[in-house]
């Protein structure tokens, strides 16, 4: 059985933890999110390129 000073120091670390890892996961997603915009700005721009090419 742990004690109760082991206990609340077991549960603000493994907070802390999870905490973090939320805080990484977020941040992974945003950069995702950034990576996809980026690219679909790319796509879009050697689109319009295309069409100038062809069309004019």
């Amino acid at each position: 059985m742990m004690d109760v000073d082991e206990l609340i120091f077991f549960f603000l670390f493994y907070n802390f933890i999870l905490f973090y890892l939320i805080l990484i996961l977020i941040l992974i997603f945003f950069i995702y999110l950034l990576f996809l915009l980026f690219l679909l700005m790319l796509f879009f721009f050697f689109l319009f390129i295309l069409f100038n090419f062809l069309f004019f």
